[in-house]
Parts: structure tokens; C-alpha cells; sequence
């Protein structure tokens, strides 16, 4: 069937099956990407996801610690078009929250 007539979950499992189908040397990850419902598909593609990221770069974007806290280690802050990066997430968020105070 045409990919116009799955659901939101059918199509978020479908694009995010696709992108496991490969592997990639980086990937890339949005914390607005599609969740799906299907608790059992989110585990079997999360043990595939961190199997992949074993062995591969991920870049993660996320305005939530918790998610970066998942997949990274290091971090960066896009200030006013500048780019600071940081060898650990609490200096990071030492930035970002400072930042978000203001």
C-alpha cells in the first residue's frame, strides 16, 4: 500500500526501520523525531539503535538533558551562531542553563 495510507505510528516505524536497514558511520538524531506506540517494536529497534551507535558517531539534538544523558558524552551549544563545545554534559549544561535563565 502506498506509504500516504499508513498511520503517524505505522509511518514512524516504516522511517525508522529504513534508517536501521543500514549502517551508517554517523547519525544523526532529532529528540522531535516520531515515537511510536508499539512498545515492542521501540525495544527492538532501540537494542538495534544501540548496538549501530556501538560503533558509529551520533549526534543528537535536544533541548533535554535526559535525552543527551542516553546516547553522549560530549557536548555543544549553539550560541548566537557560535559553537562552544564542551568535553562533558554538565559543562554544557552549565551554558545552556545560564543561558536559559536569562
Amino acid at each position: 500500500m502506498p506509504v500516504g495510507t499508513y498511520s503517524s505510528g505505522m509511518r514512524a516505524r516504516f522511517s525508522f526501520s529504513l534508517m536501521l536497514a543500514l549502517e551508517f558511520d554517523i547519525y544523526l538524531i532529532d529528540e522531535g523525531m516520531p515515537q511510536t506506540s508499539d512498545v515492542t517494536f521501540n525495544k527492538r529497534a532501540g537494542e538495534v539503535l544501540r548496538q549501530r551507535l556501538a560503533n558509529a558517531t551520533v549526534i543528537v539534538v535536544s533541548h533535554q538533558a535526559s535525552t543527551l544523558e542516553k546516547f553522549c558524552n560530549s557536548a555543544a551549544v549553539l550560541k548566537n551562531g557560535q559553537l562552544y563545545l564542551f568535553e562533558t554534559l554538565e559543562e554544557a549544561k552549565q551554558l545552556y542553563d545560564y543561558e536559559a535563565r536569562r
